[in-house]
């Protein structure tokens, strides 16, 4: 084989490895920096809500009904999700991850009513 053949494609492999280092590294350095946490309150408001609730209700598509008691949940100061007391209804945001909220706001819930 050519000298000058041989020398181009051990540059090109050496292009490649470096490229490929570089690429691991930003990986690397992009999974040790943890994610900011996300702050989460619970927290038992009445109806004087009535706005927030509405925008929850209008976001899954779901009615509301009552003017009792609700247990809202919020992300980052944001309400996010929330459940009736009385009758167990749910409205939350489907365009945010509200699942573990619903499932606590639930367990929430039957803890009040044990209670009361």
């Amino acid at each position: 084989m050519h000298p000058d053949i041989s020398r181009l494609m051990a540059l090109d492999r050496m292009v490649g490895f470096h490229r490929d280092a570089e690429r691991y590294r930003r990986v690397r350095a992009a999974s040790l920096h943890p994610s900011q946490p996300v702050r989460t309150a619970i927290q038992l408001r009445l109806s004087a809500c009535r706005e927030e609730l509405e925008r929850l209700a209008a976001l899954s598509e779901r009615p509301l009904q009552d003017d009792g008691d609700w247990l809202v949940a919020d992300l980052d100061g944001v309400p996010v999700a929330a459940v009736s007391i009385e009758d167990g209804t749910t409205v939350y945001d489907p365009f945010r991850p509200t699942s573990q909220a619903v499932s606590l706001l639930r367990l929430r819930r039957k803890q009040v009513l044990a209670t009361a």
